[in-house]
């Protein structure tokens, strides 16, 4: 189950007034298989860095299903 304090979230503008997160891992796995996910961008833009962690945070949410 994944949970939000598993994971880093960074933000960045990635243009003016669009913003993204960057969501990765806190512990990286002992050994990496194929697929395993090491990190992901949001993949919509946000209008703010507040929004922005609510995206990486419905996104971890959706890593549960």
């Amino acid at each position: 189950m994944a949970k939000a304090s598993d994971y880093r979230i960074v933000t960045f503008q990635r243009k003016p007034g669009q913003w993204r997160a960057n969501i990765t891992p806190v512990v990286a796995p002992a050994t990496i298989t194929r697929g395993a996910i090491l990190g992901f961008v949001t993949a919509e833009d946000s209008s703010s860095e507040e929004n922005a962690v609510i995206a990486a945070g419905r996104a971890i949410k959706e890593l549960e299903s």
